[in-house]
């Protein structure tokens, strides 16, 4: 029930391994039949890998009972067997050693590139000027080896952030920015008077998030800006923020633009499903290319309730809709499950009409009371 292993099947099994967002991941995927013993033993083996490579390597399992013509392409006689797509989608690799997760570890990170550059005293300057108008991100560690998950964040902000490292004997880059302890992440950039420092706990999905406040998007779409303003309204920075009561009225509230909402049940950290945001993000930038005709969030189902009760929506659901809240509130919802093309499809219709339209004659939903961001315990 809990596992972070994703099933694939003939439906979506193309478009993972070519999802042009996912190019540069390791796919890692097990073959196995649900009746097989071998594969029930080591199905425990197999979800603690997932954990381990959670948010770096994809890990998915395809079940050759139900799903017997990928196994026939991929010439899969045993189970369970393992293989992996290098980044680029070519070249599958079999594995042959032990069936655990301390002898597959290794062997999968193998296959695992990254894009974090080594940042010294040399060449700080250098890192800092590239892109200069963007953030750039430094970890500062007294670790011999860059650690897997900043190395994982590089591949996932590829194109977006560059993330650099600093060792603990660089003294001087250490000096300049007054870190004395390690880890320490910031978020700098040219003529910045003072560094953002990342102050929660280090796990993936919260500094995958933390950072992505401050990649391309929030130093192109949000140049007034300023790193105050961005600590007391997250919002404004996201590239997918979420529809709350703070932010209603900043994004979508109020406003001439269509905003287009993905309803959904969040993640157990009350997060929205990062493959959901990553299709939502990857939509932005082709529909709406900085010219802010469509403002795109989420919804929390589980809290929004109210909102949730106006729009019809099934709350175990992830559903498309258009909210207008200019001098008429009115919704569209999409009728499709959500998917990367359903979402396509729903933003081609509605420039040209062809969606229908519903009014909320209350005006825009009510939304939940939560606590505003410096209100919450570092």
């Amino acid at each position: 029930k809990d596992s972070l292993v994703e099933k694939l099947n003939e439906l979506n099994f193309k478009t993972f391994i070519k999802k042009q967002d996912s190019m540069n991941h390791v796919k890692l995927i097990e073959f196995y039949k649900d009746d097989c013993a071998n594969c029930k033993s080591f199905e425990k083996e197999y979800n603690d890998l997932a954990k381990q490579f959670k948010g770096i390597i994809k890990v998915t399992a395809v079940d050759c009972n139900s799903q017997k013509k990928i196994c026939d392409e991929y010439s899969v006689k045993e189970f369970p067997t393992l293989k992996v797509i290098p980044p680029g989608g070519f070249g599958v690799q079999d594995y042959a050693g032990e069936r655990t997760a301390k002898a597959i570890y290794p062997w999968v990170l193998k296959f695992h590139q990254h894009f974090v550059e080594k940042v010294t005293s040399e060449d700080l300057d250098a890192f800092l000027n590239k892109n200069a108008g963007k953030y750039k991100a430094l970890l500062f560690t007294d670790k011999g080896k860059t650690p897997l998950i900043w190395r994982g964040l590089s591949v996932d902000l590829y194109n977006k952030m560059t993330l650099g490292v600093v060792q603990k004997e660089e003294k001087g880059v250490c000096s300049r920015y007054k870190v004395t302890k390690f880890p320490t992440i910031l978020v700098v950039k040219p003529g910045q008077k003072k560094p953002i420092k990342f102050e929660e706990k280090v796990e993936y999905q919260e500094l995958f998030e933390f950072l992505n406040r401050y990649q391309e998007t929030f130093a192109m779409e949000q140049p007034g800006a300023d790193e105050e303003l961005a600590a007391k309204k997250p919002w404004l920075s996201e590239s997918v923020p979420e529809l709350t009561k703070l932010s209603a009225e900043d994004i979508c509230y109020g406003t001439e633009n269509v905003c287009v909402i993905v309803a959904a049940t969040p993640t157990a950290e009350g997060k929205l499903d990062k493959g959901v945001y990553d299709e939502i993000a990857a939509a932005k930038s082709k529909f709406n290319p900085g010219n802010g005709k469509y403002q795109f969030m989420w919804l929390n189902t589980d809290r929004e309730k109210a909102f949730v009760s106006a729009t019809g929506l099934e709350a175990a659901t992830t559903t498309i809709l258009a909210l207008r809240t200019g001098k008429r509130t009115r919704f569209a919802k999409s009728e499709a499950a959500f998917s990367e093309k359903a979402l396509s499809e729903f933003l081609q219709r509605l420039p040209v009409g062809d969606v229908q339209y519903k009014p909320l004659k209350d005006g825009p939903p009510a939304l939940e009371e939560i606590a505003a961001p410096e209100e919450k315990k570092k």
